[in-house]
């Protein structure tokens, strides 16, 4: 009994799975109708009369809407990117607004089939203004925001292969720029080096070239130590010849990236000195670190010096 059910079951199985594939043969063999995003492309004309080179200056979009009919096959096989709707501009003097419909006899096929492209959906004309082509060089502006690990420090400024950028487009949008940004890099509790590259942000509409569009962020990030170097020079300013501190070495306690000053060298990258005119007194003047250095100096042992006359 069991088995004539079972045999009843594939029976009636097959006939479902064979009802189906004849349904779907039927289904796909008639004509349909399908709604497409395909790329839209303007061709921008060369030169205008004069030789003026001349580039799209208003907005426009990167994509249609087409419809395409065809039968059921054929549709089921196609994607958008098989279709290219390309327009191209008549030339014009800069300034000049073209209205432009758009039609299917503007839509290019990637692809061998028999789809019948009926109609540009959306949008159904567009509306371009032209203008002189021009080259500029503005500055690169990171966005860049790091929160440093605690015990870590960044030595160092930001790092950027490339300090500037040039830009090619339309003169009315060009001089509104003054700086092109990088995408933005935020990061917490970081405690490695930075080495990444970053794209660079297009103006509203990419109606610009950049060159390069991209630039590449290093970072250097340590640890942060604090070590104590001995025996660092001091150097006397403005001395006669003959002229040298008393002290002439102390100690220096200074604080940074543990690589950085792990690798200081006492005679050549502290660079103490003391001023000739302040060290003649019986207090001595103190003893000064040159500005701008990797590394901070946290104690100098003893702050002061005098002078001694050779």
């Amino acid at each position: 009994m069991q088995r004539v059910l079972t045999r009843d079951w594939g029976v009636k199985l097959g006939a479902i799975v064979l009802a189906a594939a004849l349904w779907l043969h039927a289904v796909t063999e008639r004509s349909y109708r399908r709604d497409l995003v395909v790329p839209l492309v303007i061709e921008e004309p060369v030169t205008a009369p004069g030789g003026v080179a001349l580039v799209i200056s208003s907005p426009v979009p990167s994509s249609a809407m087409i419809a395409v009919t065809g039968d059921g096959k054929e549709l089921l096989r196609l994607s958008g990117d098989d279709f290219l709707l390309r327009v191209h501009l008549p030339p014009g003097p800069p300034g000049k607004r073209f209205t432009l419909r758009l039609d299917p006899t503007q839509v290019e096929s990637q692809v061998e089939s028999d789809v019948t492209v009926d109609v540009v959906l959306e949008p159904s004309q567009l509306s371009v203004i032209l203008d002189h082509s021009e080259d500029r060089r503005v500055p690169i502006q990171p966005r860049i925001g790091l929160q440093l690990a605690d015990s870590y420090t960044q030595v160092g400024p930001t790092e950027i292969n490339a300090d500037s950028v040039d830009i090619t487009g339309p003169h009315s949008l060009l001089r509104q720029i003054n700086v092109i940004y990088t995408d933005s890099l935020f990061r917490n509790d970081v405690r490695d080096d930075v080495d990444m590259e970053l794209a660079l942000e297009y103006p509203d509409g990419r109606l610009v070239q950049l060159r390069p569009n991209r630039v590449r962020v290093r970072i250097n990030v340590q640890e942060l130590a604090e070590y104590e170097i001995l025996n660092v020079p001091v150097a006397v300013v403005n001395g006669p010849e003959g002229a040298v501190s008393e002290p002439s070495r102390v100690s220096v306690r200074v604080r940074g990236g543990a690589d950085l000053i792990g690798k200081l060298d006492a005679e050549n990258d502290i660079g103490l000195t003391v001023r000739f005119e302040l060290a003649r007194t019986d207090e001595g003047g103190l003893i000064d670190a040159p500005k701008g250095q990797l590394f901070e100096i946290r104690q100098v042992v003893p702050a002061r010096a005098t002078v001694v006359t050779r």
